[in-house]
């Protein structure tokens, strides 16, 4: 009767751990509860891009970029938010937000190999495509080819720190 409360009592605990997001395996022995091990954890670390991109309607649009980066090289979520910069008049600026999954691709554009996230939206929305540039640079094209706009418009937005 004494395992079976105590198998309970564990079976409790790992469910509280699990709705905090954690893992946890229970290691049994003979009947008999030797440990509870926690799965590894995967920390995520967070890379933030800003930057003001030219808009065809208003001053520009505010771009700041969260991407979560797994430490394992497992591409992960992200967020956008664009300010639409006087919007609804001078000084009214309007901002959308999206959500959704990131991804790294890799394709080869004009006989030239080219790296690039990937958004996805949650909400169905088509994908956005932001060329990698270098380390601190992303340049929004327009999309899956990877083709870069020509002209004097500056579509960059540029790491402004990791969390």
């Amino acid at each position: 009767m004494k395992k079976l409360m105590m198998l309970a009592a564990i079976v409790a605990a790992l469910a509280s751990c699990q709705s905090n997001k954690k893992n946890a395996e229970l290691v049994i022995e003979n009947d008999s509860v030797i440990a509870i091990v926690p799965a590894p954890a995967v920390e995520v670390d967070e890379e933030i891009f800003t930057g003001t991109l030219p808009a065809a309607d208003g001053p520009g649009i505010d771009y700041v970029l969260t991407l979560g980066v797994a430490t394992d090289g497992v591409d992960t979520l992200y967020t956008l938010d664009m300010t639409y910069l006087d919007a609804n008049g001078p000084g009214k600026h309007e901002t959308f937000s999206t959500k959704g999954k990131q991804k790294t691709i890799h394709k080869t554009v004009k006989n030239k190999p080219k790296k690039a996230v990937k958004l996805t939206p949650d909400n169905g929305e088509q994908p956005t495509y932001f060329l990698v540039v270098n380390d601190t640079t992303l340049r929004l094209v327009n999309d899956s080819t990877l083709v870069e706009t020509i002209g004097q418009a500056v579509y960059d937005i540029t790491k402004v720190k990791n969390k």
